[in-house]
Parts: C-alpha cells; sequence; structure tokens
C-alpha cells in the first residue's frame, strides 16, 4: 500500500464529491473542482483519484432504520498491566468487530460491530466485559445515525453557496 505526503483541499474536495456520487464522471468532477477555484483536467482528477484510492478506505456507514441487524459500538478500557492494551485489541479483532481502533484517550480500544438480535450484542459485550485484560466497557446500541461526510473532508465546504 502506498501512502502520499499528504491529502491537500483538491483531494479532500474530490472526496467528498465522490462520497455524494460514487460513480461520477472525471469530467463533472473536474468541473465541481473548478467551480470551487482549482483548475484540474479530468485526467488530473483521474490521477489523483487513483493515488486516494491507495490511501483511503471503504467506509460504509450502516443506517440502523434501513438494516435488520444491530449496530453495537463500544469503548474498552484496559486494565492496567502490560500486554493488556495488545490483548485487548487483538481480541476484538478477532470478534464479531469490523472496525477496531486503537488510540490515546478516555478509553484504550474502541470498536464497532454488528449482531443479527439484541441478544447476540449482549452476549457479544459481555464476552469482552470477562476478559481478564479489560477493565470496563462503556457500549451503547446504535438505534440513529446522522453523518455529516462534508464534515468529514473539510473544515468549510467550498461547494456549498447557502448563505448563514
Amino acid at each position: 500500500m502506498t501512502h502520499s505526503e499528504n491529502i491537500d483541499d483538491i483531494d479532500s474536495l474530490i472526496l467528498q464529491i465522490l462520497s455524494s456520487d460514487p460513480r461520477a464522471p472525471y469530467s463533472e468532477i473536474a468541473e465541481k473542482v473548478q467551480q470551487a477555484g482549482y483548475e484540474m483536467s479530468s485526467e488530473g482528477i483521474r490521477y489523483r483519484v487513483s493515488k486516494l484510492i491507495d490511501t483511503t478506505t471503504v467506509f460504509f456507514l450502516l443506517d440502523p432504520e434501513d438494516i435488520r441487524w444491530e449496530i453495537v459500538r463500544i469503548a474498552v478500557e484496559a486494565v492496567d498491566e502490560e500486554g493488556a492494551k495488545d490483548e485487548v485489541f487483538r481480541m476484538l479483532g478477532e470478534m464479531r468487530f469490523w472496525h477496531v481502533v486503537r488510540g490515546i484517550g478516555t478509553y484504550d480500544v474502541y470498536a464497532v460491530g454488528m449482531a443479527p438480535t439484541l441478544r447476540e450484542i449482549d452476549d457479544l459485550v459481555t464476552e469482552v466485559e470477562e476478559s481478564d485484560a479489560v477493565e470496563r466497557v462503556d457500549h451503547i446500541v446504535v438505534t440513529e445515525r446522522d453523518s455529516s461526510m462534508g464534515d468529514y473532508y473539510f473544515s468549510s465546504n467550498p461547494l456549498d453557496t447557502s448563505e448563514d
């Protein structure tokens, strides 16, 4: 996997356009990028999209109202022992969690998973809680979601022409 040096404003704009219309032709993307004040050819857009594909991941955000499975998000604090954070991260990666991250913050590992029933979600959370490497688990079963990909890709949207 190749990593780019940085994702600039043009790359962010391209990602925002593709998040709204993944099938947008390069010529249409080039027009929208031009409207935002950047001159890019269709070939330049194609090149940037190719580079972005190497540095991004597909991240489908399911709306809980549109699926029959339950979505759970958990935040896990590991016990204060050497290797515990690694153990929790590995354990969650082997369970029914499709998004597992580790970082610095108020908890050690965060994960998102799915199961067909609330009972199976409860069993999943209980299994995590019973691990010797786990101090505490907070969780939420998602019932509604609101996502703004424009806020994800930009601090301000150069394509937004509405007045405040």
